[in-house]
């Protein structure tokens, strides 16, 4: 994969991962047990559908530790296909109905913010950064979230999307 290609992927997954965290929180209904919900290890399949060439599948894992008082939650986000290998963290705040926060991909020192609104089945949030904008709509129930990515920009990616699972 070119060099710009893998740091568009990076970017797209590690904002991805920023939506799973939201799509939980936005399902459940209160304060700390919102954050607690999420604690633990999610795992699916993720698709990138770059600009030019072939679909290319990933299978992720997600960990969430939530912690204070339950309105910051941290997240790792380890995905990986049989020649590619992606990693991002996300540290964010939940206050009422907003979302804001930051994502970080450690294997190529790049980053960005998190703003965004809860929604009824989910999220819609924008990520920022540097060399990356995209939209994310988020929808859930309890044990499953679908995730859809639409980068600002589409010179390497048109889309990603994501089905992730806890139970």
């Amino acid at each position: 994969m070119a060099s710009g290609n893998r740091v568009a992927a990076a970017l797209s997954l590690a904002a991805m991962s920023a939506a799973w965290v939201g799509s939980v929180h936005a399902t459940d209904t209160a304060g700390s047990d919102q954050i607690s919900r999420l604690a633990g290890r999610w795992a699916g399949p993720a698709s990138m559908v770059p600009s030019s060439g072939p679909n290319r599948d990933f299978k992720c894992v997600v960990v969430y530790l939530a912690e204070g008082d339950g309105t910051h939650l941290k997240q790792k986000l380890r995905c990986k296909s049989a020649d590619y290998k992606l990693e991002a963290a996300t540290v964010l705040q939940i206050s009422g109905s907003e979302v804001t926060g930051r994502w970080e991909d450690p294997v190529n020192s790049i980053g960005g913010d998190v703003k965004g609104i809860v929604t009824a089945g989910g999220f819609d949030v924008h990520l920022g950064g540097r060399f990356f904008q995209a939209k994310l709509e988020v929808n859930g129930t309890g044990c499953e979230q679908q995730v859809k990515l639409t980068p600002v920009r589409a010179d390497y990616i048109k889309e990603l999307s994501a089905n992730l699972k806890k139970c």
